[in-house]
């Protein structure tokens, strides 16, 4: 009987403590978990468009997210469970929560800005597609929390 509620009471504080941080940053760690997923089991032999963190400016971190949230689905994997987590990374990048928040800049600044489009990045291999994206997230992630 003890156990239980010492398991109950473990749950509720467990909950708890997951309430407390906010809906960004869950995504984004969710997001997060499930690409380190997918780098630990994908095949490296794909070339995708990846944006860097060094040339990309402040009011284009949006276009680049959407850039890797569009590609990350065509990194090659076999796994059943890693196709989920591919299709799980690109329906977080998706939410509201994480797109409105990534940009502080006015529409007319990101027009200034100039992003590059996606096709325009140089093309890289699986393993650095997906460290650029990390370090991205990373950069999101440090400037929600």
């Amino acid at each position: 009987m003890k156990a239980s509620v010492c398991l109950v009471f473990a749950v509720v504080c467990w909950m708890a403590a997951q309430a407390e941080e906010s809906p960004k940053i869950l995504t984004l760690s969710k997001v997060m978990n499930e690409l380190n997923k997918v780098n630990h089991g994908m095949d490296n032999s794909k070339s995708l468009n990846s944006p860097t963190i060094n040339d990309l400016k402040d009011c284009c971190v949006a276009s680049a997210l959407e850039c890797f949230r569009s590609q990350v689905l065509n990194l090659s994997v076999a796994d059943a469970k890693l196709k989920r987590s591919q299709r799980i990374i690109s329906h977080e990048l998706r939410k509201s929560v994480i797109v409105k928040s990534v940009s502080s800049c006015k529409t007319e600044e990101i027009q200034t800005s100039q992003c590059k489009s996606c096709d325009s990045y140089n093309k890289v291999d699986s393993r650095m597609f997906v460290k650029n994206f990390q370090t991205l997230l990373q950069k999101i992630y440090a400037s929600q929390a």
